[in-house]
């Protein structure tokens, strides 16, 4: 019975996110990761620790130029928590808590990066973001990620 448990445990580890797809998160794209990550960690746990951050295996990854990076996306993401996602143009409260919390977290992620003063293209945020949810969220994440940005930087 053990080894039918540690089997089905396997497989949905591997659904979940696969070795396979974290293998292309390297640079920039594994800071944005370690901010989603953390983002992610925080809205389940409820803690707002900036430091968290620094635990996560992303983000230990990172040299420290992407470390950098990655501390002042999420900086502005947790200081800036409550007004990121409030642009009534294009989200409501009842629709911001229908959002998977994935899906949130890497919107958090890449509406921070374009309010923050970090000199990356828009365009790249966008990719970058529907990459993430291409590995992280479900099937429809990555597409419904590109919509929203779409919407929002027009």
């Amino acid at each position: 019975m053990d080894k039918i448990q540690d089997n089905l445990n396997n497989i949905i580890d591997g659904e979940f996110v696969s070795e396979e797809k974290t293998q292309s998160i390297f640079g920039t794209t594994m800071a944005r990761a370690s901010v989603v990550q953390s983002l992610f960690e925080s809205e389940i746990s409820k803690d707002y620790n900036i430091e968290n951050i620094d635990n996560l295996h992303f983000y230990q990854k990172l040299n420290k130029s992407k470390q950098e990076i990655a501390k002042s996306i999420l900086i502005y993401a947790l200081d800036n928590k409550n007004r990121l996602m409030k642009n009534k143009k294009h989200t409501s409260d009842d629709n911001i808590k229908r959002i998977p919390k994935t899906d949130l977290s890497i919107l958090r992620m890449a509406v921070s990066e374009i309010m923050c003063e970090v000199d990356t293209p828009i365009g790249v945020i966008v990719n970058e973001s529907v990459k993430l949810a291409d590995i992280f969220g479900s099937d429809t994440s990555k597409n419904f990620i590109n919509g929203v940005l779409n919407s929002m930087v027009r």
